[in-house]
């Protein structure tokens, strides 16, 4: 019989103990299965040791229950690496498969024979487990959000300590937001340089980076170094240098 097709998806876990990740990433591996996941055999490896603080890096492997016939090895490609998976290291793999099929007809058989009962308990079993499960996916999201909660603030932080306490936050994220919407399609910016209520950004080629008009922007009269251009910008305030003098000119 030909090899089953082999689905492949790699996705990252918070950083928490060892554990905690392995039954996240089970959970994430069957939330995120690209069919039902009863219709599917699920394989979920780690792809980097774990560390602490640490996010986990996992992968799952998926193959259809209606194409299992017999155990087979395969090597998948996951994060430019080649990995070994084994469906079925052993005819368990198929023996359970088969016992599943057959566990389940004897449980429709017995549920109509005992009146529905034993369907109920079942049921409600299942809702309580789809009720623990998605309290944990909510939990991971969760601790995903602290992180990212975690993540701006040491940004914060350390723009704080890049522009030092002289000038407002606000200041330089205007200034940012402003660079970024006036930006010209075509334009090459490689560095973008913010002093004091300054700013200057080196662009690749002659052509102007902003395509606004509510600030003046002018290039200096050398290239700073081969094939690029040093262009000052200058609010719509009229900003000073620290001199005192207008900002009217940019030198290299």
């Amino acid at each position: 019989a030909a090899t089953p097709q082999v689905f492949v998806r790699a996705f990252s876990i918070p950083s928490g103990m060892p554990w905690e990740q392995a039954r996240a990433a089970t959970l994430e591996a069957h939330h995120g299965a690209p069919l039902p996941i009863e219709d599917l055999i699920c394989k979920v490896r780690r792809l980097a040791p774990w560390g602490p603080r640490r996010a986990g890096r996992y992968a799952a492997f998926y193959v259809r229950r209606s194409e299992f016939r017999d155990p087979f090895d395969t090597l998948q490609m996951v994060d430019g690496a080649r990995l070994r998976v084994s469906f079925g290291s052993s005819r368990d793999q198929v023996r359970q498969t088969q016992m599943a099929a057959v566990a389940i007809g004897l449980i429709v058989a017995t549920g109509a024979a005992l009146g529905g009962g034993l369907m109920m308990a079942l049921d409600a079993r299942a809702k309580a487990t789809g009720r623990l499960e998605a309290d944990e996916i909510l939990a991971a999201g969760q601790a995903r959000a602290a992180e990212a909660q975690h993540r701006r603030k040491q940004q914060a932080l350390e723009l704080r300590a890049a522009i030092g306490n002289a000038q407002p936050v606000d200041r330089v994220l205007a200034d940012l937001a402003w660079a970024s919407a006036s930006k010209a399609p075509e334009a090459r910016i490689s560095a973008l340089h913010w002093e004091h209520g300054l700013m200057a950004v080196e662009v690749r080629g002659p052509a102007a980076p902003f395509v606004a008009s509510d600030r003046l922007v002018e290039r200096s009269a050398q290239p700073v170094r081969s094939g690029v251009w040093l262009w000052g910008v200058i609010g719509p305030d009229g900003l000073n240098d620290p001199g005192g003098r207008p900002t009217r000119t940019v030198q290299p």
